[in-house]
């Protein structure tokens, strides 16, 4: 039987939060519901933590048996919800009270493709809009931000089933990182509406990438922000951008600027 909203979370050695992101699912979600968790060959325990909910219908785990990375991952399970809307949720969150009105308003208006608020761990929020990092984007969102273009965090995206096949689904190119930003650029593309729901995410970071040092993580973001502009513009709009954020940061963040140099370099490698 079809359910109203299918919710599709990506699960890679990510412990205990797995747990706990599937029992708020349970607390917090007040109509028909599934859970796909799509599980890239973890060698953790957060599988086997899990073991009430894979008795409960409404939860499936789709065991891969390989790391086949972020995107991929929710294509897989993507192809075989039956929801209406589809909630890709990263396995480092908590949902929360409020998220059945938010489902409701996203099932109500299926047009929108939706995003949440996300509470760190401190209390602080993230998931603002973020300018699509072209050079001609960056200097419009400076100017007139409502005529920019701009893209949110993946941690969690609400879409319609239909538009999600719409957009052709989350790029595999990508293994990890940009993904997103490749995800809201072809929801532009199309012409899909962008809301902001209210109710607050819990993100508690520490996910899948959690072991990856900050050198080494941010080499693997650079990777894949050039596959994003080999994709859909050029190495020289690319050079043009990280120019433009090297001497904003300069500016802006001083501090910031070493660990942004050698990541930059050492993704040239």
């Amino acid at each position: 039987m079809a359910a109203e909203v299918s919710i599709i979370i990506v699960n890679y050695n990510t412990g205990v939060l797995l747990y706990n992101c599937l029992k708020s699912i349970r607390e917090h979600v007040g109509l028909d519901y599934e859970v796909i968790v799509a599980d890239n060959h973890s060698g953790d325990d957060s599988v086997t933590r899990c073991a009430q909910f894979w008795s409960d219908d409404r939860f499936r785990l789709i065991s891969i048996g390989e790391n086949l990375g972020f995107s991929r991952a929710n294509n897989i399970a993507a192809s075989g919800a039956t929801g209406k809307i589809f909630h890709f949720l990263n396995p480092d969150t908590e949902l929360a009270a409020g998220m059945t009105r938010d489902y409701i308003t996203a099932l109500r208006n299926p047009e929108n493709v939706y995003v949440n608020p996300l509470m760190n761990s401190d209390g602080s929020l993230e998931n603002d809009r973020m300018p699509v990092p072209v050079l001609k984007n960056i200097i419009l969102w400076n100017k007139d931000r409502g005529k920019a273009r701009y893209w949110y965090k993946g941690a969690s995206v609400i879409i319609s089933g239909y538009n999600f096949r719409k957009i052709g689904g989350w790029c595999e190119d990508y293994f990890l990182f940009s993904e997103d930003l490749d995800l809201f650029y072809e929801i532009w593309e199309h012409g899909i509406p962008i809301k902001e729901l209210p109710a607050v995410i819990y993100h508690l970071g520490g996910g899948s990438t959690r072991a990856v040092s900050s050198v080494d993580r941010e080499i693997m973001v650079q990777k894949s922000l050039r596959l994003f502009f080999r994709k859909h513009y050029s190495t020289l709009q690319y050079v043009l951008c990280k120019l433009y954020y090297l001497l904003h940061n300069l500016v802006r963040h001083p501090s910031a600027v070493p660990l942004y140099l050698k990541a930059w370099l050492g993704s040239l490698r």
